[in-house]
């Protein structure tokens, strides 16, 4: 259980950061954090709130003593590329969609889910995709296309699953293994 003291400073946190990177007070009010043992947040579809999620993000799995500085970018870049997908292929950039981060910290893992209502994932199927070829890319030398890989690289599970109509859900594990002393 995460005590309300630290809760407090979480949303102290991400206020402070948000006013920090530019993102209006009325996008601000709109970042809810629900409970103790899930923490929830919803954002705009929008890019500039990637830098917030990715804090935030990082700044709750810090709570783990076990997670490295390591696994802690490792996180932040798999929540970064999560959410640039759903922004780019399943709002197609539409900034009026919504994507809620739900995070799950336990002494055993942290779990992270993305849900979204776009209509991009509800075609997606990352499960049927073939690792990328990295002579070809890099000779192509083209941006993006690496996200879905990064994410099945770093995170210990990946689940992706589509509600028609509903939602589309992405839900990534990080395993929490004590440090050695």
């Amino acid at each position: 259980m995460i005590p309300k003291s630290k809760l407090d400073d979480w949303a102290q946190y991400i206020k402070s950061e948000g006013r920090k990177i530019g993102i209006s007070e009325k996008v601000l009010d709109q970042i809810t954090l629900e409970t103790a043992s899930n923490i929830r947040f919803t954002f705009p579809s929008h890019t500039s709130q990637l830098e917030l999620i990715r804090r935030i993000t990082k700044r709750v799995a810090s709570s783990s003593p076990h997670l490295t500085e390591d696994d802690l970018e490792d996180i932040g870049l798999a929540i970064d590329e999560a959410c640039t997908n759903v922004i780019t292929h399943s709002y197609k950039g539409d900034t009026k969609g919504i994507i809620q981060v739900e995070i799950n910290l336990s002494l055993h893992n942290i779990t992270i889910t993305l849900t979204d209502k776009g209509e991009e994932g509800q075609i997606f199927n990352p499960e049927i995709l073939s690792p990328p070829d990295k002579e070809e890319y890099f000779k192509r030398l083209t941006k993006g296309g690496l996200g879905v890989y990064l994410i099945r690289k770093i995170m210990d599970e990946v689940k992706y699953t589509v509600s028609p109509g509903i939602s589309n859900c992405l839900t990534m594990v990080k395993y929490i293994r004590p440090k050695k002393k």
